[in-house]
């Protein structure tokens, strides 16, 4: 069987370097880290993770958390409240849907990607503090915010940004640093996750030193939460290093992309190739999209079909994800059978 469904985009989870790393760290350290974060349980290790993390993306300050989901969650209840207005883009990530939510701020909602509604928000908010939220890389449509235009609009109206960038940190740009590399800056509130390309767990936020020192003092999941271990965090930190140290792994995983997303364009079955790991084909009724799914599955492939919930009614898809680990002769097989498989009388 071959998986086309997991977010271990640079096959990192399996990677010698990085479990040589955990076993290192386990044997010098232990299994947990005995404690929350500001009490026993920061080592050096979390320490020269955050500070190997703000490095990579060009930022003042990183923190660490124990996962992606838990960035999103506490980072917006800490930095909004009720006087805050939420903009957040309707295909938004659940977590950050929890986390305005527990900030009980006032939250309006802009269709995907459209910078002319956002602004309508921008310009008649009543709110003193506005926060615009929006994941980077969406990971079920494959499409990338405008992150320049968002900041545009956050500056002229003088509201923050925050970005979700964890399908991006190592498979988008030149370096794998997601919206980094494409627009040249940071955002107000940049997160990420070490549970996809880097092929362990964890979430972290990059911002100026004073975001970050206030987010260690009031981002209760950082707070009250067990820290990381030692395990997580060595390992975490030797992925890093990969991508750091070898950018040729990202763009094998781009190349990769780019190849199979060209196939099934030219097959009619996408509208244009794309260069990020994520490669939803549209299906549309939810029981297709799932005898497609089984169909792929009875001939050795692994890739799920998303439907509602997670997609709109009649929108279902086959979501496949693409690694820097498959093969040109893999993809193309799959690209075959997808292609049979759709092309057959139904």
């Amino acid at each position: 069987m071959l998986l086309f469904a997991s977010s271990n985009y640079l096959g990192l989870a399996t990677d010698q370097r990085v479990i040589a790393a955990a076993q290192k760290a386990a044997k010098e350290y232990g299994a947990g880290s005995g404690g929350s974060r500001l009490t026993t349980g920061t080592q050096q290790l979390h320490q020269a993770l955050e500070s190997d993390i703000a490095e990579f993306l060009g930022a003042e300050d990183s923190i660490f958390f124990a996962t992606g989901y838990q960035a999103n969650l506490s980072t917006i209840a800490a930095v909004a409240g009720p006087d805050t207005l939420i903009i957040s883009d309707e295909l938004n990530h659940a977590s950050i849907i929890d986390g305005a939510r527990l900030a009980k701020a006032q939250v309006a909602v802009f269709p995907h990607g459209n910078l002319h509604e956002l602004e309508q928000l921008l310009a008649s908010r009543v709110q003193p503090h506005t926060l615009i939220v929006s994941d980077g890389l969406f990971s079920m449509h494959s499409t990338y915010a405008d992150v320049a235009g968002i900041q545009s609009l956050a500056t002229r109206y003088q509201a923050w940004t925050m970005i979700d960038d964890a399908h991006a940190i190592g498979t988008v740009g030149k370096r794998g640093r997601g919206c980094v590399d494409l627009y040249g800056f940071l955002p107000d509130l940049l997160i990420g996750t070490a549970s996809k390309a880097l092929g362990a767990e964890g979430g972290f936020v990059v911002a100026r030193q004073p975001i970050i020192h206030y987010l260690r003092n009031r981002a209760r999941s950082y707070i009250f939460s067990t820290a990381p271990s030692p395990i997580t965090v060595a390992s975490v930190r030797a992925a890093l290093h990969i991508v750091r140290d070898h950018p040729e792994l990202v763009h094998q995983l781009q190349n990769n992309a780019r190849f199979l997303s060209t196939v099934l364009t030219e097959a009619g079955l996408l509208s244009r190739p794309l260069d990020t790991p994520i490669i939803p084909v549209p299906i549309g009724h939810s029981a297709q999209a799932l005898a497609v799914s089984e169909k792929l599955r009875d001939a050795g492939f692994f890739a799920p079909a998303i439907r509602y919930p997670t997609v709109k009614e009649e929108e279902a898809i086959i979501r496949i994800t693409v690694m820097a680990t498959h093969r040109t002769e893999q993809l193309r097989r799959l690209a075959d059978e997808l292609i049979s498989i759709l092309r057959s009388p139904r």
